[in-house]
């Protein structure tokens, strides 16, 4: 089992797949492909969002809270996913411009048990406890549930010597559902493109600053800067009638 967090500041572009090819090569010149994908950097990732009744996470985007939590169940790789998969449960949190990501790995049986965090906790260190307990928090305070997957191939790139903390991605066949929300579905061939399929979503994630090389790539590239949220528009692009009209109390 394994903790990650990471505190930085994140940037996003909505490119077409011509201006990819151009950027991702140009990238090369200063930037590494991710080990953990194949020998091109390439992998793919599943997301199982949580939300609640009313679509808190939903409505915090879309109105701007400058504090706002999504939480997920993420797999990796191209494989199917059975009860002894390894799962990240992660939790992504923004507080203005700066994104921190929480996250502990646990079998998908047990990632799916929140009901078991609790005493599943005690058995983890306490990094691993303390993500796995603000999970539960979540899901007891807000009553989540599942809500949305989201499935898509990356290109991921990670910054040298020079740009330790610069991670660069490229998002692309960005395809969610909002039915039959269980990782352990193999029905892929319902999922519904959220974006069309020669469009991608560049991400761009930094310590402190965008390096200077990499502003002149952006600007040479023409590369629009976007405020999109995969899973926000996965709801809207699925006409999920609840995220579009705001639920309040009498």
């Amino acid at each position: 089992m394994r903790y990650k967090t990471a505190q930085r500041f994140e940037l996003k572009y909505i490119l077409h797949s011509d201006q990819v090819a151009a950027v991702s090569e140009t990238l090369l010149d200063y930037i590494e492909t991710d080990d953990y994908g194949d020998a091109q950097g390439r992998y793919t990732v599943t997301s199982l969002y949580f939300d609640s009744a009313d679509y808190k996470a939903y409505w915090d985007k879309l109105e701007g809270h400058p504090y706002r939590r999504k939480l997920r169940v993420r797999v990796y790789g191209n494989q199917v996913v059975t009860p002894q998969t390894r799962c990240f449960v992660e939790i992504k949190q923004r507080l203005y411009k700066t994104v921190s990501k929480r996250r502990v790995v646990l079998p998908h049986e047990q990632a799916m048990e929140s009901a078991n965090y609790r005493q599943l906790a005690t058995t983890l260190s306490p990094d691993d406890a303390a993500t796995l307990q603000e999970a539960l928090y979540l899901h007891d305070v807000l009553q989540l549930r599942p809500t949305c997957i989201v499935r898509y191939d990356r290109l991921a790139f990670n910054g040298g010597q020079y740009d330790p903390g610069l991670r660069i991605t490229f998002d692309s066949d960005l395809k969610f559902r909002v039915h039959d929300l269980s990782l352990l579905s193999e029905t892929y061939a319902d999922n519904r493109y959220f974006l069309p399929p020669h469009w991608y979503i560049m991400e761009i994630k930094i310590n402190h600053r965008v390096p200077y090389w990499l502003t002149e790539i952006i600007g040479k590239h023409s590369c629009t800067q976007r405020r999109i949220s995969k899973y926000c528009t996965s709801l809207e692009v699925g006409e999920v009638s609840q995220s579009r009209q705001r639920i309040t109390e009498n």
